[in-house]
Protein backbone atom coordinates (compact mmCIF):
# COMPACT_ATOMS: atom_id res chain seq x y z
CA UNK A 1 0.00 0.00 0.00
CA UNK A 2 0.91 3.84 -0.38
CA UNK A 3 2.17 4.18 3.38
CA UNK A 4 4.38 1.33 3.23
CA UNK A 5 6.09 2.29 -0.41
CA UNK A 6 6.94 5.74 1.10
CA UNK A 7 7.96 4.60 4.26
CA UNK A 8 10.54 2.23 2.23
CA UNK A 9 11.68 5.27 -0.14
CA UNK A 10 11.66 6.73 3.12
CA UNK A 11 14.40 4.22 4.41
CA UNK A 12 16.45 3.72 1.39
CA UNK A 13 16.84 7.30 1.60
CA UNK A 14 18.22 7.17 5.26
CA UNK A 15 19.82 4.18 5.07
CA UNK A 16 21.86 5.17 1.50
CA UNK A 17 24.16 2.69 0.09
CA UNK A 18 25.85 3.39 -3.15
CA UNK A 19 24.47 2.12 -6.55
CA UNK A 20 24.96 -1.52 -6.62
CA UNK A 21 24.13 -1.65 -2.72
CA UNK A 22 21.08 -0.64 -4.39
CA UNK A 23 20.30 -2.65 -6.43
CA UNK A 24 20.82 -5.79 -4.25
CA UNK A 25 18.01 -4.15 -1.95
CA UNK A 26 16.05 -4.48 -4.88
CA UNK A 27 16.40 -7.56 -5.46
CA UNK A 28 17.91 -7.43 -9.17
CA UNK A 29 20.72 -10.23 -8.32
CA UNK A 30 20.91 -10.99 -12.46
CA UNK A 31 22.63 -7.63 -13.10
CA UNK A 32 24.26 -7.07 -9.71
CA UNK A 33 25.86 -10.44 -10.38
CA UNK A 34 26.48 -9.23 -14.09
CA UNK A 35 28.16 -6.20 -13.21
CA UNK A 36 30.56 -8.04 -10.74
CA UNK A 37 31.42 -10.44 -13.20
CA UNK A 38 32.34 -7.40 -15.32
CA UNK A 39 34.53 -6.19 -13.23
CA UNK A 40 32.50 -2.87 -12.55
CA UNK A 41 31.27 -2.76 -9.03
CA UNK A 42 34.24 -1.27 -7.76
CA UNK A 43 33.75 1.81 -10.70
CA UNK A 44 29.92 2.07 -10.24
CA UNK A 45 30.72 2.64 -6.71
CA UNK A 46 32.71 6.15 -6.93
CA UNK A 47 31.69 9.03 -9.29
CA UNK A 48 27.81 10.15 -9.73
CA UNK A 49 25.84 7.90 -12.11
CA UNK A 50 22.77 7.10 -13.29
CA UNK A 51 21.91 3.41 -14.25
CA UNK A 52 18.55 2.20 -16.15
CA UNK A 53 18.51 -0.64 -14.38
CA UNK A 54 17.02 -4.10 -16.42
CA UNK A 55 15.19 -6.11 -13.92
CA UNK A 56 15.67 -10.23 -13.95
CA UNK A 57 12.51 -11.00 -15.70
CA UNK A 58 14.34 -8.51 -18.63
CA UNK A 59 17.41 -10.29 -18.35
CA UNK A 60 15.46 -13.69 -18.52
CA UNK A 61 13.68 -12.44 -21.55
CA UNK A 62 17.26 -12.45 -23.65
CA UNK A 63 17.84 -15.42 -25.99
CA UNK A 64 19.62 -17.64 -23.65
CA UNK A 65 22.09 -18.04 -26.21
CA UNK A 66 22.93 -14.28 -26.19
CA UNK A 67 23.06 -14.59 -22.58
CA UNK A 68 25.64 -17.09 -22.43
CA UNK A 69 27.68 -15.61 -25.01
CA UNK A 70 27.55 -12.24 -23.04
CA UNK A 71 28.02 -14.34 -20.10
CA UNK A 72 31.87 -15.19 -21.59
CA UNK A 73 32.47 -12.30 -22.97
CA UNK A 74 33.89 -9.84 -20.34
CA UNK A 75 34.27 -7.00 -22.59
CA UNK A 76 30.96 -7.46 -25.04
CA UNK A 77 29.27 -7.99 -21.12
CA UNK A 78 30.81 -4.57 -19.71
CA UNK A 79 29.97 -2.62 -23.01
CA UNK A 80 26.32 -3.57 -22.63
CA UNK A 81 26.06 -2.79 -19.07
CA UNK A 82 27.76 0.42 -19.43
CA UNK A 83 24.93 1.03 -22.07
CA UNK A 84 22.85 1.18 -19.47
CA UNK A 85 25.03 4.06 -17.12
CA UNK A 86 24.94 7.81 -17.66
CA UNK A 87 27.54 10.31 -15.83
CA UNK A 88 25.56 12.10 -12.76
CA UNK A 89 22.48 12.24 -11.33
CA UNK A 90 18.87 12.19 -14.03
CA UNK A 91 15.95 11.96 -12.27
CA UNK A 92 12.25 11.65 -13.85
CA UNK A 93 11.68 15.64 -13.43
CA UNK A 94 14.83 16.15 -15.95
CA UNK A 95 13.65 13.82 -18.53
CA UNK A 96 12.27 15.32 -21.67
CA UNK A 97 10.80 13.66 -24.96
CA UNK A 98 13.57 13.06 -27.70
CA UNK A 99 16.38 13.58 -24.55
CA UNK A 100 19.22 11.75 -25.29
CA UNK A 101 21.88 10.66 -22.91
CA UNK A 102 25.30 9.92 -23.55
CA UNK A 103 26.22 6.34 -22.08
CA UNK A 104 29.53 5.16 -20.46
CA UNK A 105 29.60 3.11 -23.70
CA UNK A 106 30.00 5.90 -25.62
CA UNK A 107 26.83 5.82 -27.34
CA UNK A 108 23.66 7.68 -26.79
CA UNK A 109 20.79 6.76 -25.44
CA UNK A 110 17.14 8.36 -25.93
CA UNK A 111 13.57 9.23 -23.38
CA UNK A 112 10.54 9.12 -24.72
CA UNK A 113 7.72 10.22 -22.65
CA UNK A 114 4.27 9.58 -24.17
CA UNK A 115 1.38 12.01 -22.17
CA UNK A 116 -1.65 9.49 -23.56
CA UNK A 117 -0.80 6.74 -21.06
CA UNK A 118 2.13 8.48 -19.01
CA UNK A 119 4.71 5.80 -20.01
CA UNK A 120 8.20 7.33 -19.84
CA UNK A 121 10.68 4.79 -22.22
CA UNK A 122 14.44 4.69 -22.59
CA UNK A 123 15.19 3.10 -26.19
CA UNK A 124 11.53 2.04 -25.94
CA UNK A 125 12.14 0.24 -22.47
CA UNK A 126 9.33 1.42 -20.21
CA UNK A 127 10.90 2.86 -17.39
CA UNK A 128 8.92 0.85 -14.31
CA UNK A 129 10.00 2.70 -11.25
CA UNK A 130 11.82 6.10 -10.79
CA UNK A 131 14.10 7.94 -8.74
CA UNK A 132 15.96 4.81 -6.59
CA UNK A 133 18.35 7.15 -4.57
CA UNK A 134 21.66 6.43 -3.78
CA UNK A 135 24.49 7.82 -1.87
CA UNK A 136 26.17 8.46 -5.52
CA UNK A 137 23.17 8.95 -7.99
CA UNK A 138 20.36 7.17 -8.83
CA UNK A 139 18.90 3.87 -10.45
CA UNK A 140 15.72 4.05 -12.53
CA UNK A 141 14.31 0.29 -13.11
CA UNK A 142 13.26 -0.98 -17.14
CA UNK A 143 11.27 -4.01 -18.40
CA UNK A 144 13.85 -4.94 -21.18
CA UNK A 145 17.85 -5.10 -21.78
CA UNK A 146 18.70 -2.16 -23.74
CA UNK A 147 21.44 -3.36 -26.74
CA UNK A 148 23.31 -1.36 -28.11
CA UNK A 149 22.44 -0.06 -31.90
CA UNK A 150 24.22 -1.89 -34.95
CA UNK A 151 24.08 1.69 -36.82
CA UNK A 152 21.64 4.02 -38.31
CA UNK A 153 18.04 3.42 -39.58
CA UNK A 154 20.12 2.81 -42.85
CA UNK A 155 22.38 0.67 -41.95
CA UNK A 156 19.77 -1.12 -39.83
CA UNK A 157 17.69 -1.75 -43.00
CA UNK A 158 21.38 -2.74 -45.38
CA UNK A 159 22.04 -5.52 -42.65
CA UNK A 160 18.57 -6.93 -42.78
CA UNK A 161 18.40 -9.48 -45.96
CA UNK A 162 14.04 -9.07 -46.20
CA UNK A 163 14.39 -5.14 -46.32
CA UNK A 164 17.16 -5.51 -49.83
CA UNK A 165 13.61 -4.16 -52.12
CA UNK A 166 13.43 -1.29 -49.65
CA UNK A 167 16.84 -0.14 -49.21
CA UNK A 168 17.21 -0.15 -53.43
CA UNK A 169 14.00 2.05 -53.04
CA UNK A 170 15.60 4.30 -50.77
CA UNK A 171 18.52 4.75 -53.02
CA UNK A 172 16.71 5.02 -56.24
CA UNK A 173 14.70 7.45 -54.82
CA UNK A 174 17.38 9.22 -53.03
CA UNK A 175 16.42 9.27 -49.48
CA UNK A 176 19.51 7.97 -48.00
CA UNK A 177 20.86 11.23 -46.45
CA UNK A 178 16.85 11.94 -45.33
CA UNK A 179 16.67 8.58 -43.05
CA UNK A 180 20.24 10.23 -41.33
CA UNK A 181 18.00 12.65 -39.53
CA UNK A 182 17.42 12.14 -36.19
CA UNK A 183 14.11 11.01 -34.08
CA UNK A 184 12.52 8.68 -36.57
CA UNK A 185 10.20 6.16 -36.45
CA UNK A 186 10.14 3.79 -39.91
CA UNK A 187 7.91 1.45 -40.66
CA UNK A 188 9.90 -1.00 -42.99
CA UNK A 189 7.91 -3.25 -45.70
CA UNK A 190 9.58 -6.13 -46.19
CA UNK A 191 10.78 -7.80 -49.68
CA UNK A 192 7.51 -10.11 -49.60
CA UNK A 193 5.04 -6.74 -48.94
CA UNK A 194 6.97 -5.34 -51.98
CA UNK A 195 6.20 -8.35 -53.95
CA UNK A 196 2.45 -8.10 -53.07
CA UNK A 197 2.46 -4.84 -54.97
CA UNK A 198 3.14 -6.65 -58.54
CA UNK A 199 5.00 -5.93 -61.26
CA UNK A 200 3.03 -3.90 -63.04
CA UNK A 201 2.93 -1.15 -59.70
CA UNK A 202 6.83 -2.25 -59.34
CA UNK A 203 7.36 -1.32 -62.52
CA UNK A 204 5.14 2.26 -62.41
CA UNK A 205 7.06 3.43 -59.09
CA UNK A 206 10.55 2.20 -60.98
CA UNK A 207 9.69 4.58 -63.73
CA UNK A 208 8.02 7.67 -61.43
CA UNK A 209 10.90 8.75 -58.77
CA UNK A 210 8.55 10.97 -57.55
CA UNK A 211 5.83 8.81 -56.68
CA UNK A 212 7.85 6.25 -55.36
CA UNK A 213 9.70 8.91 -52.86
CA UNK A 214 6.06 9.87 -51.90
CA UNK A 215 4.97 6.32 -51.15
CA UNK A 216 8.42 6.05 -49.27
CA UNK A 217 8.18 9.16 -47.10
CA UNK A 218 4.56 7.86 -45.88
CA UNK A 219 6.89 4.73 -44.13
CA UNK A 220 8.43 7.97 -42.06
CA UNK A 221 7.55 9.26 -38.83
CA UNK A 222 9.25 12.35 -38.04
CA UNK A 223 9.93 11.35 -34.38
CA UNK A 224 10.17 8.09 -32.18
CA UNK A 225 7.43 5.82 -31.63
CA UNK A 226 8.43 2.58 -29.97
CA UNK A 227 5.41 -0.04 -29.03
CA UNK A 228 5.14 1.37 -25.51
CA UNK A 229 3.28 4.04 -27.27
CA UNK A 230 1.27 3.67 -29.64
CA UNK A 231 -2.04 3.34 -28.57
CA UNK A 232 -5.42 1.95 -31.17
CA UNK A 233 -6.82 4.35 -33.15
CA UNK A 234 -3.57 6.71 -33.32
CA UNK A 235 -3.21 8.74 -36.28
CA UNK A 236 0.06 9.80 -36.75
CA UNK A 237 1.13 11.98 -39.40
CA UNK A 238 4.29 11.16 -41.78
CA UNK A 239 7.17 12.75 -44.04
CA UNK A 240 5.76 12.81 -47.65
CA UNK A 241 5.03 15.68 -49.28
CA UNK A 242 1.25 16.37 -47.52
CA UNK A 243 2.03 14.91 -43.74
CA UNK A 244 -0.30 12.44 -45.16
CA UNK A 245 -1.61 10.09 -41.77
CA UNK A 246 -1.51 6.04 -41.39
CA UNK A 247 -4.15 4.91 -38.83
CA UNK A 248 -2.34 2.76 -35.72
CA UNK A 249 -4.66 -0.41 -35.12
CA UNK A 250 -3.66 -1.95 -31.37
CA UNK A 251 -5.23 -5.26 -30.80
CA UNK A 252 -3.35 -7.82 -27.68
CA UNK A 253 0.04 -7.68 -28.90
CA UNK A 254 -0.51 -7.33 -32.43
CA UNK A 255 0.01 -4.05 -33.87
CA UNK A 256 -1.24 -2.90 -37.51
CA UNK A 257 -0.03 0.39 -39.86
CA UNK A 258 -3.11 0.74 -41.83
CA UNK A 259 -3.20 -2.49 -43.54
CA UNK A 260 0.01 -4.04 -42.50
CA UNK A 261 1.03 -6.00 -39.50
CA UNK A 262 4.45 -5.05 -37.87
CA UNK A 263 5.85 -8.49 -37.82
CA UNK A 264 9.41 -7.19 -35.68
CA UNK A 265 8.67 -3.96 -33.65
CA UNK A 266 11.57 -1.55 -31.66
CA UNK A 267 14.78 -2.50 -33.77
CA UNK A 268 16.86 0.12 -32.17
CA UNK A 269 18.84 2.52 -34.40
CA UNK A 270 21.30 5.08 -33.08
CA UNK A 271 18.50 8.03 -35.38
CA UNK A 272 15.29 6.10 -33.77
CA UNK A 273 13.39 3.17 -34.40
CA UNK A 274 12.40 0.61 -36.92
CA UNK A 275 9.17 -2.00 -37.09
CA UNK A 276 9.13 -4.18 -39.69
CA UNK A 277 5.85 -4.85 -41.24
CA UNK A 278 4.30 -7.36 -44.05
CA UNK A 279 2.33 -4.49 -46.44
CA UNK A 280 3.53 -1.74 -48.33
CA UNK A 281 1.56 1.57 -47.52
CA UNK A 282 -0.44 3.38 -50.48
CA UNK A 283 -1.32 6.68 -49.01
CA UNK A 284 -5.27 7.24 -50.45
CA UNK A 285 -4.43 9.74 -52.71
CA UNK A 286 -1.62 7.96 -54.86
CA UNK A 287 -4.10 5.05 -54.84
CA UNK A 288 -6.13 6.66 -56.62
CA UNK A 289 -3.50 8.09 -58.92
CA UNK A 290 -2.75 4.24 -58.94
CA UNK A 291 -6.18 3.23 -60.07
CA UNK A 292 -6.46 5.72 -62.67
CA UNK A 293 -2.81 4.74 -64.26
CA UNK A 294 -4.26 1.01 -64.30
CA UNK A 295 -7.67 2.26 -65.92
CA UNK A 296 -5.19 3.53 -68.74
CA UNK A 297 -3.06 0.88 -68.79
CA UNK A 298 -6.13 -1.91 -69.02
CA UNK A 299 -6.00 -6.04 -69.44
CA UNK A 300 -8.32 -8.32 -68.18
CA UNK A 301 -9.48 -9.51 -65.53
CA UNK A 302 -6.70 -12.20 -65.02
CA UNK A 303 -4.06 -9.93 -66.15
CA UNK A 304 -5.39 -7.30 -63.82
CA UNK A 305 -5.04 -9.67 -60.54
CA UNK A 306 -1.29 -10.39 -61.76
CA UNK A 307 -0.71 -6.74 -62.01
CA UNK A 308 -2.27 -6.54 -58.31
CA UNK A 309 0.01 -9.14 -57.24
CA UNK A 310 -2.21 -11.88 -56.05
CA UNK A 311 -0.03 -14.88 -57.41
CA UNK A 312 -1.85 -17.33 -55.84
CA UNK A 313 -5.20 -16.67 -56.93
CA UNK A 314 -4.19 -16.60 -60.18
CA UNK A 315 -2.16 -19.80 -60.38
CA UNK A 316 -5.42 -21.63 -58.94
CA UNK A 317 -7.38 -19.90 -61.70
CA UNK A 318 -5.34 -21.20 -64.17
CA UNK A 319 -5.01 -24.75 -62.74
CA UNK A 320 -8.63 -24.85 -62.02
CA UNK A 321 -8.96 -24.20 -66.19
CA UNK A 322 -10.68 -20.68 -66.09
CA UNK A 323 -8.43 -18.87 -67.12
CA UNK A 324 -9.47 -18.49 -70.72
CA UNK A 325 -12.96 -17.78 -69.30
CA UNK A 326 -12.47 -15.34 -67.32
CA UNK A 327 -10.78 -12.95 -70.31
CA UNK A 328 -13.98 -13.52 -72.51
CA UNK A 329 -17.22 -11.78 -71.66
CA UNK A 330 -18.22 -9.43 -68.64
CA UNK A 331 -17.36 -10.76 -65.10
CA UNK A 332 -16.56 -9.00 -61.32
CA UNK A 333 -14.14 -10.96 -59.04
CA UNK A 334 -13.89 -10.61 -55.28
CA UNK A 335 -10.62 -11.65 -55.17
CA UNK A 336 -8.99 -12.94 -51.95
CA UNK A 337 -5.40 -11.57 -51.29
CA UNK A 338 -2.34 -14.24 -50.76
CA UNK A 339 -2.73 -13.16 -47.31
CA UNK A 340 -6.59 -15.04 -47.30
CA UNK A 341 -5.71 -18.09 -49.13
CA UNK A 342 -2.99 -18.42 -46.15
CA UNK A 343 -5.47 -18.17 -43.36
CA UNK A 344 -6.96 -21.50 -45.03
CA UNK A 345 -6.33 -24.66 -43.05
CA UNK A 346 -2.81 -26.44 -45.24
CA UNK A 347 -5.49 -29.54 -45.25
CA UNK A 348 -8.23 -28.21 -46.86
CA UNK A 349 -6.06 -25.40 -49.51
CA UNK A 350 -4.30 -29.25 -50.45
CA UNK A 351 -7.44 -30.92 -50.75
CA UNK A 352 -8.86 -28.29 -53.23
CA UNK A 353 -5.15 -28.14 -55.52
CA UNK A 354 -5.60 -32.13 -55.81
CA UNK A 355 -9.68 -31.56 -56.85
CA UNK A 356 -9.77 -29.42 -59.71
CA UNK A 357 -13.96 -29.74 -59.91
CA UNK A 358 -14.10 -28.37 -56.00
CA UNK A 359 -11.53 -25.91 -56.59
CA UNK A 360 -13.35 -24.53 -59.42
CA UNK A 361 -16.62 -24.63 -57.80
CA UNK A 362 -15.07 -22.25 -55.26
CA UNK A 363 -13.56 -19.63 -57.53
CA UNK A 364 -16.37 -19.54 -59.19
CA UNK A 365 -18.15 -18.84 -56.04
CA UNK A 366 -16.08 -15.44 -55.97
CA UNK A 367 -17.12 -14.71 -59.67
CA UNK A 368 -20.33 -12.52 -60.64
CA UNK A 369 -21.29 -12.11 -63.92
CA UNK A 370 -21.55 -8.79 -65.41
CA UNK A 371 -19.41 -5.20 -64.36
CA UNK A 372 -20.65 -4.63 -60.30
CA UNK A 373 -18.95 -1.36 -58.87
CA UNK A 374 -18.63 -0.05 -55.15
CA UNK A 375 -21.72 2.51 -56.20
CA UNK A 376 -23.62 -0.10 -57.38
CA UNK A 377 -23.37 -1.89 -53.92
CA UNK A 378 -26.55 -1.96 -51.42
CA UNK A 379 -26.85 -3.42 -47.78
CA UNK A 380 -28.19 -6.97 -48.35
CA UNK A 381 -27.70 -7.49 -52.02
CA UNK A 382 -27.45 -10.20 -53.57
CA UNK A 383 -25.65 -11.55 -56.19
CA UNK A 384 -25.26 -14.63 -58.68
CA UNK A 385 -22.49 -16.09 -58.89
CA UNK A 386 -20.86 -18.92 -61.24
CA UNK A 387 -21.12 -21.59 -59.26
CA UNK A 388 -24.86 -21.16 -58.78
CA UNK A 389 -25.19 -19.59 -55.03
CA UNK A 390 -25.55 -16.22 -54.02
CA UNK A 391 -23.30 -13.79 -52.30
CA UNK A 392 -24.53 -11.46 -49.93
CA UNK A 393 -23.03 -7.79 -49.41
CA UNK A 394 -23.13 -6.03 -46.54
CA UNK A 395 -22.75 -1.72 -45.84
CA UNK A 396 -21.78 -0.92 -42.59
CA UNK A 397 -22.26 2.77 -42.20
CA UNK A 398 -20.16 3.16 -38.43
CA UNK A 399 -17.20 2.11 -39.73
CA UNK A 400 -17.41 2.49 -43.83
CA UNK A 401 -17.08 -1.54 -44.10
CA UNK A 402 -18.14 -3.25 -47.16
CA UNK A 403 -18.24 -7.00 -46.55
CA UNK A 404 -19.12 -9.76 -49.17
CA UNK A 405 -20.21 -12.89 -47.49
CA UNK A 406 -18.53 -11.31 -43.76
CA UNK A 407 -15.16 -10.55 -46.29
CA UNK A 408 -14.05 -7.63 -45.96
CA UNK A 409 -13.57 -5.46 -49.49
CA UNK A 410 -10.13 -3.90 -48.73
CA UNK A 411 -9.93 -2.59 -52.37
CA UNK A 412 -12.33 -1.42 -54.52
CA UNK A 413 -13.12 -1.27 -58.16
CA UNK A 414 -9.84 -2.27 -60.31
CA UNK A 415 -10.96 -1.90 -63.60
CA UNK A 416 -10.17 -4.40 -66.26
CA UNK A 417 -11.10 -4.68 -69.91
CA UNK A 418 -14.11 -6.80 -69.15
CA UNK A 419 -14.81 -5.71 -65.67
CA UNK A 420 -13.97 -4.89 -62.26
CA UNK A 421 -11.70 -7.11 -59.78
CA UNK A 422 -12.99 -6.47 -55.92
CA UNK A 423 -9.94 -7.47 -53.09
CA UNK A 424 -10.68 -8.81 -50.01
CA UNK A 425 -9.25 -10.35 -47.01
CA UNK A 426 -10.78 -14.04 -46.57
CA UNK A 427 -11.40 -16.86 -48.80
CA UNK A 428 -15.81 -17.55 -49.52
CA UNK A 429 -16.63 -21.29 -49.26
CA UNK A 430 -19.93 -21.73 -50.52
CA UNK A 431 -22.26 -22.38 -47.41
CA UNK A 432 -23.44 -25.86 -46.71
CA UNK A 433 -27.51 -24.88 -45.93
CA UNK A 434 -29.71 -22.36 -44.56
CA UNK A 435 -29.44 -21.43 -41.02
CA UNK A 436 -31.10 -24.69 -39.91
CA UNK A 437 -29.16 -26.75 -41.80
CA UNK A 438 -26.02 -25.09 -40.46
CA UNK A 439 -27.44 -25.84 -37.18
CA UNK A 440 -28.93 -29.38 -37.61
CA UNK A 441 -25.30 -30.18 -38.72
CA UNK A 442 -23.35 -29.47 -35.69
CA UNK A 443 -23.44 -31.47 -33.01
CA UNK A 444 -22.67 -29.31 -30.70
CA UNK A 445 -25.86 -27.51 -31.48
CA UNK A 446 -28.05 -30.48 -31.12
CA UNK A 447 -29.46 -28.40 -27.76
CA UNK A 448 -30.36 -25.74 -29.52
CA UNK A 449 -31.97 -27.67 -33.31
CA UNK A 450 -34.36 -29.53 -30.27
CA UNK A 451 -35.51 -26.28 -28.50
CA UNK A 452 -35.99 -24.69 -32.32
CA UNK A 453 -38.21 -27.58 -33.28
CA UNK A 454 -40.45 -28.06 -29.90
CA UNK A 455 -40.98 -24.07 -30.35
CA UNK A 456 -41.97 -24.39 -34.36
CA UNK A 457 -39.37 -21.77 -34.73
CA UNK A 458 -37.81 -23.87 -37.70
CA UNK A 459 -39.98 -22.22 -40.31
CA UNK A 460 -39.00 -18.74 -38.95
CA UNK A 461 -35.29 -19.63 -39.24
CA UNK A 462 -35.84 -20.24 -42.91
CA UNK A 463 -36.37 -16.37 -43.69
CA UNK A 464 -33.92 -14.31 -45.31
CA UNK A 465 -30.93 -12.01 -44.12
CA UNK A 466 -30.87 -13.38 -40.62
CA UNK A 467 -28.36 -13.45 -37.65
CA UNK A 468 -28.05 -16.05 -35.27
CA UNK A 469 -26.55 -16.24 -32.15
CA UNK A 470 -26.23 -20.28 -31.86
CA UNK A 471 -25.91 -21.40 -27.56
CA UNK A 472 -24.27 -24.31 -27.60
CA UNK A 473 -25.36 -27.57 -25.75
CA UNK A 474 -22.77 -26.48 -22.70
CA UNK A 475 -24.84 -23.46 -23.12
CA UNK A 476 -27.90 -24.63 -22.25
CA UNK A 477 -26.60 -27.47 -20.06
CA UNK A 478 -25.38 -24.28 -17.63
CA UNK A 479 -29.08 -23.10 -16.91
CA UNK A 480 -29.62 -26.13 -15.03
CA UNK A 481 -32.19 -28.45 -14.84
CA UNK A 482 -34.62 -26.59 -12.76
CA UNK A 483 -34.84 -23.34 -15.67
CA UNK A 484 -34.65 -26.40 -18.54
CA UNK A 485 -37.90 -27.96 -17.37
CA UNK A 486 -39.58 -24.44 -16.91
CA UNK A 487 -39.32 -23.88 -21.04
CA UNK A 488 -40.01 -27.34 -21.76
CA UNK A 489 -43.32 -26.62 -19.82
CA UNK A 490 -43.70 -22.90 -21.70
CA UNK A 491 -43.31 -23.39 -25.12
CA UNK A 492 -44.40 -19.24 -25.64
CA UNK A 493 -41.57 -18.36 -23.07
CA UNK A 494 -39.13 -20.72 -24.84
CA UNK A 495 -40.20 -19.34 -28.22
CA UNK A 496 -39.17 -15.72 -26.91
CA UNK A 497 -36.01 -16.64 -25.38
CA UNK A 498 -34.97 -18.60 -28.77
CA UNK A 499 -36.13 -15.25 -30.97
CA UNK A 500 -33.96 -12.92 -28.48
CA UNK A 501 -30.98 -14.95 -30.09
CA UNK A 502 -31.81 -13.91 -33.61
CA UNK A 503 -31.39 -10.55 -35.27
CA UNK A 504 -33.55 -9.51 -38.40
CA UNK A 505 -30.60 -9.10 -40.33
CA UNK A 506 -27.13 -9.18 -41.39
CA UNK A 507 -24.18 -8.44 -38.72
CA UNK A 508 -20.86 -10.04 -39.60
CA UNK A 509 -17.83 -9.84 -37.14
CA UNK A 510 -16.68 -6.88 -39.41
CA UNK A 511 -19.76 -5.12 -38.74
CA UNK A 512 -19.88 -5.08 -35.08
CA UNK A 513 -18.76 -2.61 -32.89
CA UNK A 514 -18.64 -1.98 -29.10
CA UNK A 515 -21.35 -1.02 -27.40
CA UNK A 516 -23.37 -1.81 -30.13
CA UNK A 517 -27.24 -2.33 -29.60
CA UNK A 518 -29.25 -4.45 -31.62
CA UNK A 519 -32.28 -5.26 -31.46
CA UNK A 520 -33.64 -9.05 -31.87
CA UNK A 521 -37.09 -11.08 -33.24
CA UNK A 522 -38.79 -11.36 -29.93
CA UNK A 523 -42.25 -9.92 -29.15
CA UNK A 524 -40.78 -7.06 -27.76
CA UNK A 525 -37.76 -6.62 -29.97
CA UNK A 526 -35.32 -6.59 -26.74
CA UNK A 527 -32.17 -5.18 -27.83
CA UNK A 528 -28.81 -7.39 -26.95
CA UNK A 529 -25.96 -5.56 -26.20
CA UNK A 530 -22.01 -6.48 -27.69
CA UNK A 531 -18.79 -5.99 -26.27
CA UNK A 532 -15.78 -5.94 -28.83
CA UNK A 533 -12.12 -6.16 -27.42
CA UNK A 534 -9.57 -7.04 -30.26
CA UNK A 535 -10.67 -10.22 -31.75
CA UNK A 536 -12.85 -11.30 -28.48
CA UNK A 537 -16.90 -10.38 -29.00
CA UNK A 538 -19.66 -10.88 -26.13
CA UNK A 539 -23.45 -10.45 -26.64
CA UNK A 540 -24.61 -9.49 -23.15
CA UNK A 541 -22.89 -12.39 -21.01
CA UNK A 542 -22.28 -14.67 -23.78
CA UNK A 543 -18.87 -14.76 -25.64
CA UNK A 544 -18.79 -15.86 -29.23
CA UNK A 545 -16.62 -19.17 -29.17
CA UNK A 546 -17.28 -19.31 -32.90
CA UNK A 547 -18.24 -16.41 -35.63
CA UNK A 548 -19.21 -15.95 -39.13
CA UNK A 549 -20.82 -19.31 -39.96
CA UNK A 550 -21.91 -18.78 -43.36
CA UNK A 551 -25.75 -20.18 -44.28
CA UNK A 552 -27.73 -19.40 -47.50
CA UNK A 553 -29.98 -16.88 -45.43
CA UNK A 554 -27.56 -15.21 -43.04
CA UNK A 555 -24.69 -16.03 -40.26
CA UNK A 556 -24.07 -17.97 -37.32
CA UNK A 557 -22.22 -16.93 -34.46
CA UNK A 558 -21.51 -19.85 -31.77
CA UNK A 559 -21.75 -18.82 -28.57
CA UNK A 560 -20.86 -20.17 -24.70
CA UNK A 561 -24.01 -18.94 -22.58
CA UNK A 562 -27.28 -18.68 -23.30
CA UNK A 563 -29.25 -15.58 -23.71
CA UNK A 564 -32.47 -14.60 -21.58
CA UNK A 565 -34.06 -10.76 -21.81
CA UNK A 566 -34.36 -9.45 -18.51
CA UNK A 567 -38.14 -9.12 -18.72
CA UNK A 568 -38.28 -13.11 -18.71
CA UNK A 569 -35.38 -14.28 -16.32
CA UNK A 570 -38.18 -14.56 -13.46
CA UNK A 571 -40.44 -16.46 -15.67
CA UNK A 572 -37.02 -18.89 -16.77
CA UNK A 573 -35.85 -19.27 -12.81
CA UNK A 574 -39.32 -19.41 -11.14
CA UNK A 575 -41.51 -20.88 -13.77
CA UNK A 576 -43.66 -18.04 -13.46
CA UNK A 577 -45.93 -16.41 -16.54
Amino acid sequence: MLRVLCLALALQAVLGGNLVQVLQSEGESTLVSLVQKAGLADALGQGTFTIFAPTNAAFAKLPADLLASLSNDVDALANVLKYHVVQGSIRKQDASNEAQLDTLAGKKIRLNIYSHNNEVTVEGSKITDFDLRADNGYVHIIDTVMLPPEGSIVDIVAGATELSTLLSKVKAANLVSALQGDALTVFAPTDDAFARLGTTVLNNLANDPKLLKEILEYHVVPHTEYSAGLYNREYVRTLDTRHDVIRIGVSGSSVYANNAKVTKADINASNGVVHIIDHEHIMLRVLCLALALQAVLGGNLVQVLQSAGESTLVSLVQKAGLADALGQGTFTIFAPTNAAFAKLPADLLASLSNDVNALANVLKYHVVQGSIRKQDASNEAQLDTLAGKKIRLNIYSHNNEVTVEGSKITHFDLRADNGYVHIIDTVMLPPEGSIVDIVAASSQLSTLLSKVKSANLVSALQGDALTVFAPTNDAFARLGTHVLHNLANNPTLLKEILEYHVVPHTEYSAGLYNREHVRTLDTHHDVIRLGVSGSTVHVNNAQVVKADINASNGVVHIIDHVLIPLRFLGSAIFGKK
